[in-house]
């Protein structure tokens, strides 16, 4: 962890210069914010980030914003919909013109530049004087991608997803409490003050513990008996529709056992 951490930090360094620290702090937030780790975040930022400051003309301060817009809409993209972050490299690809994976979003938009420009359109995002069109979406600037996809996400009801699972869920909880986890491992390695890591990983262990999983155990207990009783009673009830059936065919059957042993018997006893 301190080693990759490491790494992540020094690409965030080059790419965000004197913005850096913003992106620092964003990603020592994504656990609650994005479910996963600093060193996680920083690797999915600095992924695309090239692209994003040349299409923002090095502005390093609006890249760092609209880089945490990106992950964090990745993020609840992937929460909604089930999905595991990491394979979700649709922003990687649209930063590289490269849009086959916009239906992996899926935000009711195929994988074509045609379907591209229609989510642009359909978002607003450039005013309704311009109309992009499959041929001129590539002009678009890679900010604007991920603003349009920020207000469809928001039409749709997915924004902030990741932050209320975090809270409320078993898996989101779980997977807040991981990503602080890896906080501190990472910055015990590299020396880093832990005091901010160890308050994250124990305000998500408790809501892991005690919001998620204790409740969860509750629910079960409490069932149990319930369900424990039915079984019994469903068992016992056909038991009582099966026995005449069983005591009549055992009545049936030992006669002629009883027969068959009383016939083998002289067999036996001249075999000892």
């Amino acid at each position: 962890e301190g080693a990759a951490l490491e790494q992540s930090i020094g690409g965030v360094e080059t790419l965000f210069k004197d913005s850096a620290d913003t992106v620092k702090q964003y990603a020592a937030e994504a656990y609650r914010t994005a479910g996963v780790s600093a060193n996680s975040y920083m690797e999915q930022v600095t992924s695309f980030s090239a692209t994003l400051l040349q299409g923002l003309g090095g502005d390093t301060r609006a890249a760092a914003e609209y880089a945490n817009q990106a992950l964090v809409q990745m993020s609840d993209n992937a929460n909604k919909f089930g999905t595991d972050i990491a394979s979700i490299h649709a922003y990687q690809g649209f930063a590289k013109d490269n849009y086959e994976m916009l239906d992996n979003l899926k935000l009711g938009y195929g994988g074509t530049q045609a379907e591209m420009a229609r989510l642009i359109n359909d978002s607003g995002v450039l005013g309704d004087a311009i109309q992009v069109t499959d041929e001129t979406v590539k002009d678009v600037p890679f900010d604007k991608i991920i603003e349009a996809i920020g207000v469809i996400q928001d039409n749709l009801g997915i924004t902030g997803t990741t932050a209320k699972e975090a809270a409320t869920t078993l898996s989101g909880s779980l997977a807040s409490m991981k990503a602080a986890f890896s906080n501190v491992l990472g910055g015990l390695a590299l020396g880093q003050d832990i005091g901010p890591a160890l308050n994250g990983l124990a305000e998500t262990t408790t809501v892991f513990l005690a919001d998620n999983l204790l409740p969860a155990v509750g629910n079960i207990l409490s069932a149990l008996p319930g369900a424990v009783g039915t079984f019994l009673s469903q068992m016992a009830s056909r038991i009582r529709q099966e026995l005449p059936g069983l005591i009549s065919s055992l009545s049936q059957a030992l006669p002629a056992m009883a027969e068959q042993l009383a016939a083998m018997l002289p067999q036996l006893l001249n075999s000892l």
